[in-house]
This record gives C-alpha cells, structure tokens and sequence, in this order.
C-alpha cells in the first residue's frame, strides 16, 4: 500500500455566464521527477449535494489511470462528496458563483512510474534533437505538433 495524503479546498468566483461546477485534482509525487498532474470534472451533484454516479466515476477513473491506490481513490472521492454537500448551501447565489472545488493530492506510491510523463518525454526529446532527415522534412512531429527540424 502507498502512502497518498490529500487536502480538500474551494475557489469561488461570481460570474454572469451559467455558473461552472468543477472538480480540480492536482496530483504531485514529491519522490520522483514526475510533473504537476491536473485533471478537471464536471462536478454534478444531487439535491442534498453529494457528488452523482457520472462524477464519481469520471474521479474513479482518472485517479486510477495515475495509479493512485484504489482505497485512497475512494476516501477521496467521500471525502469530496461530502465538502461538496457541506460547502455548496453555504454559496451565497449559487446560480451566480463559479465553483471549483481542488483536490491537492500527494503521492508517494513508488510503482507509479510506470506510465511515461509526457511532460518530461518531450523535455528529452527537445533536448536529443537531430537534424530531419529529407524523408522528414516539413513533417509535422506526432508528439510536439511542431514541424520537424524547427
């Protein structure tokens, strides 16, 4: 079992457009080179304010994707449940209030390297660069979008 610890927050912001209701998690992993990871849901929620199926299972799927510990994924997702029930009567207009509710996760699973950084993939690749070949010139590069040689 990894060592994940998790803090629960809130951002709110008026607004004049339909108000935004988003999940905000944030996934650093203070042990390795890994980059800031973050991910945004909708956030839906029932009339007493807990979190609907859809949400809870975009959360289920994306903090398992990064390999975050299954019983962790699910004490968080309550947890957010529970903030999101707890702090949305308290809006002042909640039809007027953008609100965004950020889960800063840290974690230290020391198998979650599996999966390549994308971040850190293309800082390599930059820094390995070659002169294109004539086959590729002008190509576009799959992973950067940027011509090839530029």
């Amino acid at each position: 079992m990894s060592q994940v610890i998790w803090d629960i927050r809130h951002i709110t912001e008026p607004t004049l457009t339909s108000p935004k209701r988003v999940i905000t998690m944030k996934i650093k992993r203070p042990s390795t080179q890994q980059t800031k990871i973050v991910i945004s849901v909708a956030m839906k929620t029932t009339s007493s304010g807990h979190l609907i199926h859809e949400t809870v299972r975009d959360m289920e799927y994306m903090l398992g994707y990064h390999e975050i510990y299954f019983d962790s994924v699910m004490e968080i997702i309550e947890q957010t449940s529970d903030f999101a029930a707890r702090t949305t009567p308290m809006l002042d207009d909640p039809t007027n209030i953008d609100f965004d509710i950020i889960v800063k996760i840290s974690d230290y699973n020391p198998d979650a390297l599996r999966r390549i950084d994308l971040d850190v993939y293309i800082i390599e690749l930059r820094e390995n660069r070659r002169e294109p070949t004539p086959r590729e010139k002008d190509d576009i590069c799959p992973i950067c979008c940027e011509e090839i040689g530029t």
